[in-house]
């Protein structure tokens, strides 16, 4: 019969071993991303990204969706692993932040001569023809949270136009006001900010309104900001603005995490027009469950073991300090009390003794049987030899020894007694 050598069994064993270990410890090599519109905003920030991940062999797959509305139906349906959502969108299934990582200005165009007079406060807009973004985009989820934070009651067309589309309505006529929340870079802009016919519309009751559209921000646009010659805007505007965030499955690889992070850093943390460097990324104001590796890392850095180690093997031992340092502190108390419980526990097995040697003091002192006495005197002789036989360090002898002598002491008195 043929027999398999040993050796054989115990390779192959270890390599299923090592597999199945390796399974939890090397990252994915491909992660879905939720990117929005094809060559949006989002989508070119998700492509640097993706030229960052790329560089340590993650494939960042990027999803076209109609926006952020669609993003969080994505990740609240598993269908995304990662992606970007817009501030004050929604998302379910436990989905996690890894922190806001830029702040998106909403900008409002309107025709500055002919058609329809739009007011700088949004509560007076009735009957006007707004371009707010396709449905499920971030722009028509902003446009109606700023509709209904202004208390509009009139009613308002919302066309489904984002982008160029956007920008041509306007200059053409079929739209009183085009609405984007884009960086001020977003090419699409630049016709419709350099139009004479059109201006960028200063909101009234700003600080009002920023307190009652779900987390959003004062954006201060300096003069210029779009192009200095001639300098659009001529001055300086207050506008309202929403924090970018970045979400991740609650069951992300903490590698991948990390490697997004660090994305995220590399691309935001110069800062922009609107925004000073260093901001970016950060876990405020994002009101999701926080990723808790990527708040560690946002907060102090990376770890000094980066020089070291590879970037997956520093996550997962990030991940264990993460997990370990709460039952560390629940320890910590019961390491200290430790000592202590084992002393009690060794003079324990001497001391519990004393409660039947007391018990024949006490019978010894109240009769003149000599019989009894004699019953009492052969007991303690029982309770030496057991406590003599008790192995116990030597440290804790002298407790063994104690008790003897006083059995001893207790025994002559006894003999004393019965003769």
């Amino acid at each position: 019969m043929f027999r398999i050598p040993a050796a054989i069994i115990a390779v192959v064993l270890a390599a299923v071993a090592l597999w199945w270990l390796s399974r939890g410890i090397l990252p994915p090599q491909t992660v879905r991303f939720a990117a929005g519109i094809e060559n949006g905003g989002y989508w070119q920030i998700a492509e640097r990204y993706q030229d960052i991940l790329a560089r340590d062999g993650i494939d960042l797959k990027l999803i076209p969706t109609a926006g952020s509305v669609e993003n969080a139906r994505l990740m609240t349906q598993g269908k995304a692993d990662a992606a970007l959502l817009q501030g004050g969108v929604p998302v379910g299934g436990g989905v996690e932040t890894l922190g806001a990582v830029f702040t998106e200005p909403l900008l409002i165009f309107a025709r500055s001569s002919g058609g329809a007079t739009v007011s700088n406060n949004p509560a007076m807009w009735s009957g006007l023809r707004i371009a707010a973004g396709a449905p499920g985009s971030g722009t028509r989820a902003a446009v109606k949270a700023l509709l209904k934070a202004a208390g509009v009651t009139g009613a308002n067309t919302l066309l489904p136009l984002d982008g160029t589309a956007a920008s041509a309505a306007l200059a053409d006529g079929p739209a009183d006001v085009a609405v984007f929340m884009a960086p001020l870079s977003a090419p699409y802009l630049k016709p419709i900010v350099s139009d004479k016919s059109v201006r960028l519309v200063p909101l009234a009751h700003i600080v009002a309104l920023s307190r009652r559209v779900p987390q959003s921000v004062i954006v201060n646009v300096p003069s210029g900001a779009f192009s200095l010659n001639p300098p659009l805007p001529a001055d300086d505007r207050q506008l309202l603005g929403l924090l970018a965030r970045m979400v991740a499955q609650p069951d992300m690889h903490p590698a991948i995490v990390d490697r997004l992070v660090n994305a995220a850093q590399l691309v935001h943390q110069s800062g922009d027009m609107i925004t000073p460097a260093g901001q970016f990324p950060t876990m405020a104001h994002t009101s999701l469950p926080q990723n808790a590796y990527a708040r560690d890392l946002i907060a102090d850095g990376p770890s000094a073991l980066s020089a070291f180690l590879p970037y997956w093997v520093v996550a997962q031992i990030s991940r264990f300090a993460i997990l370990l340092l709460p039952i560390v502190f629940l320890l910590l108390p019961l390491l200290r009390a430790l000592p202590g419980l084992y002393q009690w526990s060794i003079r324990n097995r001497v001391f519990r003794h004393y409660a039947r040697i007391r018990e024949i003091d006490e019978a010894a002192a109240e009769t003149d049987n000599p019989d009894t006495l004699h019953a009492l005197e052969s007991e303690l002789a029982e309770l030496d030899r057991e406590i003599a036989g008790l192995k116990l360090p030597l440290p804790y002898r002298g407790y063994a020894y104690d008790a003897r002598l006083h059995i001893d002491l207790l025994r002559k008195r006894i003999a004393n007694r019965a003769a």
